[in-house]
């Protein structure tokens, strides 16, 4: 056996394991992956930092005239300013709905009593139910009460994980530091790369490598870039609507479908839910507006904005869609499913290229 083709199958043989293990060993194989990841978080950041401020950098260093220094320092000051925006807008509506749901929840506990009074009245009148309505009004409070203290139970566990909290947010900032580094000596970390691939892979197969690792970049930035600007108008859509009609909880509903907007289907479901939990709790009627809302934003995304600034940058059909959030979600969480749509995309074009040389050698 020649040595390329035994390459081919032992790395074959690897990819076949990994996959195995993986199917196997689900929670063990993420903990093991999650471990590994945990430690490179700050450079993972990083780079994902830096792919995402890169372009900003390069618009003020040429056409702004601004000198690479201040270029950088600049674009980290933008993006940790909008970060602040959004917490401002975010944490005290959060906040507020936390006590007005804390403030409205007896008032909620009643009307579910009455409402299941009725209800069982009404079956027992027509001889439908045979209950002691005693004994089931008491199961119903007690489960009721017992939610209360699983609330409770919820809030110590969100101050409990403030120390996680803590040491995301300091791999944040170190992220952020070494993007700093990253872009201000940019030129030189891509000779490095060069140079290290050249030393592993040889210099005739560094050529392709770069290439594609080039080609993966600039998927990542459009889909990234694209992916924010388009929630950012499906936001400011689902905000206009909602201030327009005076509906509660307007700039909290804005960010929870625009956030949710960055993740495909399942994103926009999760943060339309939430927002509509919460303005059902204070105005149910208004909840008819969050639909609307939602709607125009989702007609925005999906048949105006998203194709003209997204188009065919991703090129994946619906089930390579969801599969990607699968696999990369249950491995990397969030982030996995925000980011395993150009990760799989990239995963095609590999595949098409390897595909296109096989046929250029039967051809041949």
């Amino acid at each position: 056996m020649e040595k390329k083709n035994f390459f081919k199958l032992v790395a074959l043989i690897i990819i076949f394991v990994i996959i195995q293990t993986y199917f196997q060993n689900t929670e063990e194989f993420s903990v093991v992956i999650k471990k590994w990841i945990g430690y490179f978080v700050p450079l993972i950041w990083g780079i994902f930092i830096a792919l995402l401020l890169g372009p900003l950098v390069e618009f003020l260093e040429k056409k702004i005239k601004l000198k690479k220094l201040i270029a950088v320092i600049l674009s980290i000051i933008f993006m940790c300013l909008v970060l602040i925006l959004l917490a401002l807008m975010v944490i005290p509506q959060l906040i507020s709905s936390i006590k007005e749901l804390n403030s409205l929840y007896p008032h909620i506990l009643e009307k579910i009593t009455i409402i299941s009074d009725r209800i069982m009245i009404y079956l027992e009148k027509k001889e439908l139910l045979n209950l002691d309505m005693h004994e089931f009004n008491k199961d119903i409070s007690g489960m009721l009460k017992n939610n209360v203290a699983n609330i409770q139970n919820f809030i110590i566990s969100l101050f409990k994980n403030m120390l996680k909290l803590t040491i995301n947010l300091t791999n944040f900032f170190l992220g952020l530091i070494l993007a700093f580094f990253i872009l201000l000596d940019k030129k030189v970390h891509m000779n490095t790369r060069d140079n290290i691939i050249k030393v592993l892979f040889g210099k005739k197969r560094a050529g392709y490598i770069v290439e594609k690792i080039t080609q993966s970049r600039d998927i990542f930035i459009a889909y990234i870039a694209g992916k924010i600007i388009v929630s950012f108008i499906v936001g400011l859509s689902v905000f206009v609507v909602l201030a327009i009609t005076k509906t509660p909880y307007a700039s909290l509903s804005a960010v929870l479908l625009g956030v949710g907007n960055m993740i495909p289907y399942i994103g926009s479901i999760v943060g339309g839910v939430i927002a509509a939990f919460l303005i059902f709790l204070v105005a149910p009627i208004k909840v008819l507006f969050l639909l609307v809302a939602i709607g125009i934003s989702q007609l925005l995304d999906g048949f105006i904005v998203g194709p003209k600034i997204i188009g065919d940058k991703v090129g994946l059909d619906s089930f390579w869609v969801m599969l990607s959030m699968i696999v990369f979600g249950g491995l990397f969480g969030v982030m996995g499913m925000f980011l395993g749509i150009p990760i799989m995309c990239i995963i095609k074009i590999l595949y098409r290229d390897a595909l296109e040389k096989i046929n250029e050698k039967e051809g041949n």
